[in-house]
């Protein structure tokens, strides 16, 4: 209003650019109620004990996450092999640059296991009994595909244990 900005002051800290969040949005603001500095120290320590091939996979979705364009990934390995460690990691780091991450299992004991995790029944409006005409009912400008839009990854643990058609 009266022709200056923040450019003018050399020692004023400029804002960072954030995307915009629907703040009436309630499942958003779910997502998005966490400390990031605490998120950034967690980022930090997990990230330090990643295995070689654990920092791989990391680095690999990371990178699909700072690009525009979408991506796919099917991670497979034995229980114990680390990769709730890989999902915490990747959780704990997008979190710390204030994106959303949706951490979903097929079952309630993996959703535990995963920060803010819960059931993909539960998050995405998947019915119990599924078929193959089944339907999801989840309208185009509802808050829950609102928050789907905005996530910058989808985590869903154990994906395979459900019937196809709930992908």
């Amino acid at each position: 209003m009266n022709g200056k900005s923040l450019h003018d002051y050399p020692l004023m800290p400029l804002a960072t650019a954030t995307e915009y969040f629907d703040t009436r949005n309630h499942f958003i603001l779910q997502e998005l109620n966490f400390d990031r500095e605490t998120c950034q120290r967690e980022a930090i320590r997990l990230l330090e004990s990643l295995t070689d091939e654990q920092k791989n996979i990391f680095n690999q979705v990371m990178k699909a996450t700072n690009h525009p364009t979408d991506g796919f990934f099917f991670v497979y390995g034995f229980g114990g092999t680390g990769k709730t460690f890989v999902w915490n990691a990747l959780t704990a780091s997008i979190r710390a640059r204030g994106g959303v991450v949706i951490n979903v299992a097929s079952s309630g004991i993996a959703a535990t296991l995963l920060p803010s995790g819960r059931t993909a029944h539960s998050r995405f409006a998947i019915p119990i009994d599924i078929n193959e005409d089944s339907m999801r009912n989840i309208s185009q400008s509802s808050p829950l595909s609102e928050l789907i839009r905005c996530a910058k990854l989808i985590i869903w643990d154990e994906a395979p244990m459900v019937k196809r058609f709930c992908a």
